[in-house]
């Protein structure tokens, strides 16, 4: 009898095990793929002109979403420096870099208005669903100007409000008026990939 009882345990512990898998399966699902977060990272690393080579800063780069195909792209001349402000998140960043033998990943904990970059000399920055979470967004532009070389560029890639994501994410408008307050201008829109948007800024120089 005790038999029958546990195996009856066993198989409502297993229904429950699959039931929890399936929920959060389906969460997955619905972060990743209906709310939009399925990136094209090929098309957008075109888009914002990542290539062979370049030395590229990345901020809000969490566990390595965008980061791990840059630094695949940009490859062993370049090198991608990753901020976050969740040690955590760089924590195991760190860990996957590692396991695919990518030494030219280097992690950066930034602060909230400023990513703390160790250099200078940054072709392009580029924030991947997080800038819409920035606490200071045109403080932290301002901060960013001093780490990009006089042509650098910054690339936000963030899901369209426009076509059809949550309000949680930013408009383009919202976005540019961040930009102009930090004495930024657009160079450059892309919207028909993933809907997602994809803004390119340079700060404003004095000829500008």
């Amino acid at each position: 009898m005790r038999i029958v009882v546990r195996g009856r345990v066993l198989a409502i512990t297993a229904v429950l095990s699959v039931a929890v898998l399936g929920l959060v399966v389906r969460g997955a699902v619905a972060l990743r793929g209906a709310d939009g977060w399925s990136l094209d990272v090929e098309r957008a690393m075109d888009a914002i002109g990542v290539a062979p080579g370049m030395v590229i800063g990345e901020a809000g780069a969490g566990e390595g979403y965008f980061t791990l195909p840059m630094a695949r792209r940009v490859g062993t001349a370049g090198a991608v420096y990753a901020n976050d402000i969740s040690r955590r998140a760089l924590n195991a960043l760190t860990d996957k870099a590692r396991r695919e033998g990518l030494s030219h990943v280097h992690v950066v904990e930034g602060a909230v208005d400023d990513p703390l970059f160790p250099r200078r000399d940054l072709e392009l920055v580029v924030v991947v669903h997080a800038f819409h979470d920035f606490d200071q967004p045109a403080e932290w532009l301002v901060n960013l100007k001093k780490y990009l070389r006089p042509d650098g560029t910054v690339a936000i890639v963030d899901l369209d409000p426009s076509q059809g994501s949550s309000s949680h994410f930013w408009t383009r408008e919202r976005i540019l008026r961040h930009a102009a307050a930090a004495d930024y201008e657009m160079v450059k829109l892309v919207d028909d990939i993933s809907k997602h948007l994809i803004i390119v800024l340079k700060p404003k120089t004095a000829a500008d």
